[in-house]
């Protein structure tokens, strides 16, 4: 079972400082032919998803930058996305924050909106630490609204913990780190933070009998990699 956790169709210009509007300051006709890269990057996702779900259930949540509603919680990328991949019934497009029964096994995580958020705005470093706090005061998102856009529920809020889960994520931190915690009343959850896999080539994988977790790095994929064929090209 895999859950990719969010920003899987990331924006080129997701850092103002790289944006310089060369592109919006061309004159139509001139790029008229011109896909757009999100085009061909949603391809690409498609057809790296129906690899994925020919063997295994895939759990596909939205995240920052992607195309869904930016507040949370994201609702789920739209299936016509993935005319390909949209044929298997493994893939399922579900939202953020994402809670799920699987074997038993309750996980709850985000993609990362609700720590990161946090740990702007105060003297908490760590995402891990942040992740036991959040977990520990019962609330998903603490900082929504003020400083995190979310939806003006009124009745109920969706962000309070209604379960104590298993296995509590968030994915986009800086790196991977876990940690088993235990509650007032002998609960133990599994809290693991999830790095950027574009940036760290790095996934994790959960033993559901045991809750034991480990990085996975896919070094083929990293820059190191992509320098020692250039190397013996050459």
């Amino acid at each position: 079972w895999q859950i990719p956790c969010g920003r899987s169709l990331l924006c080129r210009y997701a850092n103002p400082a790289a944006y310089d509007g060369a592109q919006h300051r061309q004159a139509k006709y001139l790029t008229k032919k011109t896909q757009a890269a999100s085009v061909e990057a949603v391809k690409m996702l498609d057809e790296i998803l129906l690899q994925l779900c020919m063997s295994i259930p895939v759990d596909v949540m939205p995240g920052e930058f992607d195309p869904t509603n930016y507040t949370l919680p994201q609702q789920p990328l739209h299936r016509c996305m993935f005319p390909l991949s949209n044929a298997y019934t493994t893939l399922q497009l579900v939202t953020n924050p994402y809670q799920a029964n699987i074997d038993g096994v309750r996980f709850l995580g985000t993609s990362g909106q609700n720590v990161s958020d946090i740990f702007k705005y105060s003297s908490m470093s760590d995402y891990l630490e942040i992740l036991e706090w959040t977990l520990r005061i019962g609330h998903l998102s603490p900082t929504a609204p003020d400083t995190l856009g979310c939806y003006p529920f009124y009745k109920t809020d969706p962000f309070i913990f209604s379960d104590c889960p298993h296995i509590y994520f968030c994915g986009n931190a800086p790196s991977f780190k876990s940690k088993e915690v235990k509650g007032e009343d002998g609960q133990k959850v599994l809290l693991v933070t999830l790095p950027d896999f574009s940036s760290t080539q790095t996934a994790c994988l959960i033993n559901l009998c045991d809750l034991t977790c480990q990085p996975v790095t896919f070094s083929a994929f990293g820059d190191d990699e992509e320098e020692k064929v250039m190397e013996t090209d050459d």
